[in-house]
């Protein structure tokens, strides 16, 4: 658990670090930016096979239980929670003089982000090998980097929408922190209901591959197309050279 609380919070810090850049930066559009968000896109894309996918399929064999169901349902769950999400967010692009509404679907979106964390240090702790314990650190790193041009995404419409600099700031950071406590009770549940790891370390997968393709590709090929090609694949190869050397 010291570890999902160190790096759930690290994950806080960094928003944190993104959305200060209200105080800095005047405009957030930027090559650095696509290249942050392609990067986290490229390390969830390959934690998420090699971290999470092949470890449960392992534990769908060990526990008897039926991988194509666990993968059904646990892609099915993303897929409905992700829609919704997406159109809460979609109404608060129509309607931009709402920010309560980014907030709110930034917040549910941050959810999903530290279960992901949590999961991977409770399979890190049940697995309990060393590169069981680098890949989830670097689950970890992945969100927390794209976690900077995040907190950034919020604190910056707040400030336009006549909100001053300080407060969009401590709203953005309130935001991140929901990482933390969601983090925690997935590690909990992870850890104490081992028949259920399988179903967890799927689900939190899905919900990567799901940010990595509909939130982060997308707007990072908005910016910038090549340096956003070239973040997904430096991700990616990081991410599984680190998980197959240390494998």
């Amino acid at each position: 658990m010291f570890f999902t609380f160190i790096f759930s919070f690290m994950c806080f810090l960094l928003t944190s670090v993104g959305a200060g850049t209200v105080f800095i930066i005047k405009k957030n559009t930027n090559r650095i930016t696509s290249i942050l968000h392609s990067f986290s896109a490229g390390v969830m894309l390959a934690s998420s096979i090699f971290s999470l996918i092949i470890p449960a399929i392992e534990y769908c064999d060990l526990l008897n239980i039926k991988s194509w169901l666990v993968f059904g349902m646990c892609f099915v769950l993303a897929y409905i929670m992700f829609y919704v999400m997406d159109s809460i967010q979609n109404k608060s692009v129509d309607n931009k003089s709402d920010i309560k509404l980014l907030a709110i679907s930034m917040a549910i979106h941050n959810i999903p982000e530290g279960m992901c964390i949590g999961f991977a240090f409770a399979g890190a702790n049940l697995i309990g090998t060393h590169e069981a314990i680098i890949s989830a650190i670097m689950i970890s790193v992945g969100i927390g980097i794209q976690n900077i041009p995040e907190g950034s995404s919020l604190s910056f419409p707040l400030s336009v929408n006549g909100c001053n600099k300080m407060m969009a700031f401590f709203v953005s950071s309130a935001v991140g922190f929901i990482e933390v406590p969601s983090g925690l009770i997935a590690y909990i549940i992870g850890v104490k209901m081992l028949v259920i790891l399988p179903y967890m370390l799927v689900f939190a997968a899905a919900v990567m591959i799901c940010v990595a393709c509909t939130s982060l590709m997308p707007e990072a090929v908005s910016i910038d197309g090549k340096a956003a090609m070239t973040g997904l694949f430096l991700g990616f190869i990081v991410m599984m050279i680190l998980d197959l050397a240390l494998g």
